[in-house]
């Protein structure tokens, strides 16, 4: 049985099977940045969709504003 392949165009949270379990298949391009893991949890998520959202770090968005 072939996997049906998603897309992110929009990125965000990937959720499904870890590699041993067959992962997630998906179609990626140029320039994205994929990270591992273990390094997406509790303290983490936020400032990674923010990222996501902003294309900045959130305390450099902060500094923008104090102009």
């Amino acid at each position: 049985m072939a996997k049906k392949w998603r897309k992110y165009p929009g990125g965000g949270y990937l959720d499904g099977a870890p590699h041993e379990g067959g992962g997630i298949p998906i179609e990626a391009e140029g320039g994205e940045f994929i990270i591992k893991k273990d390094s997406v949890n509790r303290s983490t998520l936020d400032v990674l969709e923010y990222i996501n959202e902003h294309g900045d770090l959130p305390m450099s968005d902060a500094r923008d504003r104090s102009k």
